[in-house]
């Protein structure tokens, strides 16, 4: 399990799990998910993106890229979240959150990759592209760039920033990514109850969230009858309204 060393005292010395979170986060969501399907108490640590929180050097001395989520777990640092997921499943292994059958763990791993690997340039293009949304000053891209060590990440808001938009063709190369995986995942569900077996798993939880951004910039889920019912079965969980829905309406004091 990937755990950042780290010699800060003031990090090594936060007991219990303490999540650095943002209301609107699709992959904040999924720790929020997780952490009420295992009834876990954490302390909530907000950083607010809008205000460019992320970009202090404290955060940057938590998470490596300036990105949300991150976990600090009694001093050690967890940052990407489909590892958060892994280490939370590994840590508070009841309830199970994996499949019994080796087959649909593998499946449920590949899930997790593909929130990671597909985060960048399918989902924040189709999100950024649908709202035209510039989330870089000038000001604050000349910090972001020194500290910043993902050369993708600094690429894509560059070219946010010096367009003012993404171009429509990576628009529809995302789409067609998404459509892709929700065919795929409707004919997933058409077999089984959730996502790679008749339980919920990780694969879930890391998949809901992305419906949920997704849902707010129009993305056409209507042709995928199966994954609705999934997310109208998912949405009524206490622990999506306590992961995500009481979060929509949070203001930061």
């Amino acid at each position: 399990m990937p755990i950042r060393p780290t010699d800060d005292p003031t990090t090594k010395a936060m007991k219990g799990i303490n999540l650095f979170h943002y209301s609107q986060s699709n992959c904040a969501m999924r720790i929020r998910i997780a952490l009420a399907e295992k009834g876990l108490p954490w302390n909530s640590h907000y950083i607010n993106l809008d205000t460019q929180d992320n970009l202090t050097d404290e955060y940057f001395r938590i998470h490596p890229h300036g990105l949300v989520p991150s976990l600090v777990h009694n001093g050690e640092i967890v940052y990407e979240s489909s590892d958060i997921l892994r280490y939370l499943e590994e840590k508070y292994p009841e309830p199970s959150l994996i499949p019994d059958d080796p087959e649909q763990r593998a499946e449920m791993e590949e899930w997790l990759d593909l929130t990671r690997d597909l985060h960048i340039k399918v989902i924040k293009v189709w999100v950024y592209g649908t709202e035209r949304y510039r989330s870089k000053t000038k000001e604050s891209m000349k910090e972001y760039i020194m500290k910043q060590p993902n050369q993708e990440l600094i690429d894509f808001h560059k070219m946010t920033l010096a367009r003012g938009h993404i171009p429509q063709a990576m628009i529809d190369e995302a789409a067609a990514k998404l459509h892709a995986l929700f065919a795929r995942i409707d004919s997933n569900l058409e077999k089984y109850e959730w996502l790679v077996c008749d339980k919920m798993t990780l694969a879930d939880i890391a998949w809901i969230p992305n419906y949920t951004l997704l849902h707010f910039n129009n993305f056409p889920f209507e042709q995928y009858p199966h994954a609705l019912k999934w997310i109208n079965r998912f949405i009524s969980r206490p622990s999506y309204i306590a992961g995500v829905d009481k979060w929509f309406d949070y203001v930061p004091e």
